[in-house]
């Protein structure tokens, strides 16, 4: 479709998109420059822009206009966060050889509502509908670290935490603890803490706002999911969470 494209829309585009990781602005002269327009063209673009309430002058600086905010909101409207999921995770899936799967936060469980079968011939993985304890899956510990501290208690008592496996975390102490490393290094491990034998790795999905909507993961077998895979399958995971995350409208701040 590229010889359809009209070029100085293009460029408008690519204008937008520019300021939109410019929460303070940029000036004319700093747009010409990093997109390389001809600055009579980048002016007369800004100008209908700013017209059009896409674009907004303060100073000698422009920012992103209010004009985008019901354009922005339609859009969100119709976001399906499972559709736009199913390529993510088809993806990560063939990277990683192993079932991919998308869970959000059902009352004080993390409910499957989206998976994609690993390529493998024997596979491992829980189907979409599944229903998983917060305090000993990956993507139950992703959802739970998006909270504040004191929503542990209401979502998971003050009773000893049930056992699944001897590698199941049994107290809301130990719970913490972990939930701590899970921020820090920004994805969550099922170490055989839900089935023996099994490894899940999952990361937070963010929705334009920030917020913390749903958690990407994997899952495989310990044999074939081995610790000393669990860096590089963490940045796999990671990259198709933040892939959902961008098409959900999260734009990430330097």
């Amino acid at each position: 479709m590229r010889k359809y494209e009209i070029p100085n829309l293009g460029n408008a585009c690519r204008i937008l998109k520019t300021l939109s990781c410019e929460p303070e602005g940029l000036l004319l002269s700093e747009l010409v420059q990093r997109l390389m327009l001809p600055h009579t063209s980048a002016l007369r673009i800004v100008a209908t822009l700013c017209d059009a309430g896409f674009l907004q002058r303060s100073g000698n600086r422009y920012t992103l206009g209010t004009g985008l905010i019901p354009l922005g909101q339609q859009a969100l409207a119709r976001l399906d966060i499972r559709s736009v999921a199913r390529p993510v995770l088809k993806q990560l899936s063939k990277e990683t050889g192993e079932t991919a799967h998308l869970a959000i936060l059902a009352g004080n469980h993390s409910l499957l509502v989206e998976v994609c079968q690993s390529p493998a011939p024997i596979r491992v993985g829980a189907p979409s509908g599944t229903l998983a304890d917060l305090h000993c899956s990956a993507t139950g510990k992703v959802l739970l670290a998006s909270l504040p501290d004191d929503r542990l208690e209401s979502l998971l008592g003050t009773k000893p935490l049930p056992v699944k496996t001897r590698k199941t975390l049994t107290t809301l102490t130990q719970l913490r603890t972990e939930l701590v490393r899970v921020r820090k290094q920004g994805y969550a491990v099922d170490e055989e803490e839900f089935f023996e034998g099994i490894r899940c790795l999952a990361a937070p999905v963010r929705n334009s706002a920030g917020e913390v909507v749903a958690s990407v993961g994997i899952t495989g077998a310990t044999t074939r999911l081995t610790s000393t895979r669990i860096p590089v399958v963490a940045r796999q995971v990671r990259a198709g969470a933040e892939a959902l995350s961008a098409g959900l409208g999260y734009i990430a701040r330097a």
